[in-house]
């Protein structure tokens, strides 16, 4: 293909230095692409990589990073179209065998492998399994003798050269509460004071398999006794599980709506009002003509519980409400008419009362310093499965030695191109034995016994049987089989943990993205986005208010309602997301999304987290106070760096 004129790069990209002017020069050459089509893929990696962020300019850097991904897609183009060898194979004909045994099946395909001892393997697909039963040591064994594993390349990949010459690393992104003195923590360190909050749920919406849906109303389940976890039973649910979830939520809000307000009885918004009434119900994004529209303010209905409006729905009007910000599935307190009887006209929306949440010198016990680290995967590059940066980090953190460390999955993604397109025979579970283990136990060495380590499941995670939002932490067992030592244990997902006196939210779900295609606002009190995404969760009280889950995301359990409801307002919200990291604090929280470690094919990013004494507090200077009136989320400090 002849090369491309300049002036229409320039004129495609805006302007480009000379160097990146040649590389794209040489990728519109090689690749046989357009000006136009070369800056659609630009645009796509910029989305990839950076949420998006219209700042980001094309350097030879980054564009040797699109390069990369066109040569693989090139590649995987011209194997495609390469014939595949069939080997044939003569079976007997001896017809007094009428069916194949396992070890008949086991010896046929050892006929047609000339190279290889083992049976032949398939490729692996995104089927979701769990760890083999068996030893970490046979796991490994078995693993490390196979021909298509990684550890056996003779040289690194090209990404994990380049990851390798980064020239970033470290760099702080993005910091909260920079301006605080440095935390000093006595030696020897005391060990964590950790409280797993989700311990508290009662049965207030798990229904356990012998009860029926509506056999208990919402006081009653308000009431109700603790129990343990029950498993996810994500493949039995009920239609009616599903709507009493809905309704229960509607219905929660409400009580402490009119309690918050000192309403005497909240109105049914599907009738008519000629005066201003407050209404309470759900949000829902309805478009007869086009139901995969976008939502809109011409789309908005209002839904109502059973008890306050027969759980009917009404076209819902904020042409006149100064400012709101809301999506499908959001609980709202709304103050309108309904002068017609076929729409309500909103004219405010009423801030939702929140948990409680007191200071640090109403709070029983004391708040105790300490640091932490949290990192979110996928914790290797997306074109091997070395794990360069959880070494990097597990190096990191060895030089701190960080009171805490927080570690969310995946730590074998599902979405990972070797796994998912057959590009190895290692199984999840191998990948996982002989690949993070090893960190992990390197990790657990270095760290003073004080120091404490959790790992939080996702559901892109292929060793968690679990593929549903919530999830339980991954077992004892599996963990020992997988060679992670004693000493770290797991977390559910979502979590509500107390560290020290200080209350942390975790929610290893990417809602943050769910949520920024769902969301329509206008004037919001928080007028940052991404933080004002996080700030829904909270109050909303719910880890996953979303109406509907897109498809290619986990199911949401509604018979594990209680376990996405926050049971105390969070000190410290972490939400991963593939959006722009971000740390900001917003009505006495922290708002948290560490982002990922590992982004395609460079690194990612990481939280150092401090949170001080309040004593410490008071002799940073005179305009805090007392100190006793502060916070946790006020004495929190956080770091974003590149790895």
């Amino acid at each position: 293909m002849p090369a491309v004129d300049p002036a229409q790069l320039q004129k495609a990209f805006g302007s480009l230095e000379s160097d990146a002017l040649s590389e794209c020069q040489s990728m519109c050459q090689a690749f046989g692409l357009g000006a136009d089509e070369l800056f659609i893929r630009w645009q796509t990696y910029v989305i990839n990589r950076h949420g998006g962020d219209a700042g980001i300019r094309p350097t030879r850097e980054r564009l040797l990073d699109v390069r990369v991904t066109l040569q693989q897609e090139s590649d995987r183009r011209a194997s495609q179209r390469q014939p595949q060898a069939v080997p044939t194979v003569k079976l007997s004909r001896n017809r007094e065998r009428t069916h194949y045994d396992k070890k008949s099946v086991e010896g046929l395909l050892q006929n047609m492998v000339s190279s290889s001892q083992e049976p032949l393997r398939t490729p692996q697909s995104t089927k979701r399994v769990g760890l083999l039963k068996g030893s970490a040591s046979a796991v490994r064994s078995r693993s490390m003798a196979s021909p298509m594993s990684p550890s056996v390349f003779a040289e690194p990949s090209p990404s994990a050269i380049r990851y390798s010459k980064r020239t970033n690393p470290g760099r702080t992104e993005d910091t909260l509460h920079s301006e605080l003195p440095p935390l000093c923590l006595p030696e020897p360190r005391a060990a964590l004071t950790v409280h797993n909050l989700a311990a508290k749920l009662a049965d207030d919406d798990a229904l356990s398999d012998d009860e029926d849906d509506e056999s208990s109303s919402a006081e009653d389940a308000d009431t109700a006794a603790h129990v343990p976890a029950r498993r996810m039973r994500y493949m039995f649910e009920k239609l009616g599980t599903r709507t009493e979830t809905i309704n229960r939520r509607i219905e929660r809000m409400a009580l402490d709506v009119k309690a918050e307000y000192a309403i005497t009885a909240l109105a049914n918004p599907t009738y008519p009002h000629q005066d201003a009434v407050t209404a309470v119900g759900r949000i829902l994004n309805i478009n007869l003509d086009d139901p995969a529209a976008p939502i809109s303010n011409d789309t908005l209905f209002l839904e109502t519980s059973r008890r306050l409006g027969n759980g009917r729905r009404i076209l819902l009007d904020v042409q006149a409400s100064p400012s709101f910000s809301l999506f499908p599935g959001q609980v709202v307190a709304v103050e309108g008419k309904n002068i017609k009887g076929s729409e309500f006209a909103a004219s405010q929306f009423r801030p939702l009362p929140r948990l409680p949440h007191s200071s640090i010198g109403d709070r029983p016990d004391a708040i105790q310093p300490f640091d932490g680290i949290i990192a979110c995967g996928p914790y290797t590059l997306s074109d091997n499965l070395e794990y360069e940066p959880l070494r990097d980090l597990i190096d990191q953190t060895l030089t701190t030695k960080p009171s805490l460390v927080l570690l969310l999955g995946p730590f074998v993604s599902e979405a990972h191109p070797m796994l998912r397109e057959g590009q190895t025979d290692l199984m999840p579970e191998d990948v996982f034995s002989t690949k993070v283990s090893p960190h992990l136990a390197r990790l657990r060495e270095g760290l003073p016994i004080s120091s404490s380590i959790y790992l939080v499941p996702s559901a892109d995670d292929l060793c968690s049987p679990y593929v549903s939002f919530p999830q339980p932490p991954f077992s004892r067992e599996l963990l020992a089989r997988a060679g992670v030592p004693d000493g770290i244990e797991s977390l559910s997902n979502p979590a509500q943990i107390a560290v020290n006196g200080v209350n942390i939210a975790i929610s290893n779900i990417d809602a943050l993205f769910h949520l920024v295609k769902e969301e329509v606002s206008r004037l919001p009190a928080l007028s940052d986005r991404l933080p004002r995404l996080a700030w829904h969760l909270v109050e909303q009280r719910h880890f996953y208010p979303l109406a509907t889950p897109p498809p290619d995301c986990a199911g949401i359990l509604a018979s594990q309602d209680a376990r996405l409801r926050m049971l105390v307002a969070p000190d410290i919200m972490v939400t991963p997301s593939q959006l722009r990291q971000f740390a900001r604090m917003h009505e006495n929280a922290v708002l948290l999304n560490p982002g990922h470690l590992s982004k395609g094919l460079s690194g990612g990013t990481f939280v150092k987290l401090a949170v001080r004494a309040p004593s410490s507090m008071e002799a940073s200077g005179p305009m805090l106070g007392d100190s006793t009136k502060l916070f946790p989320a006020e004495c929190t400090s956080v770091e974003i760096v590149r790895i």
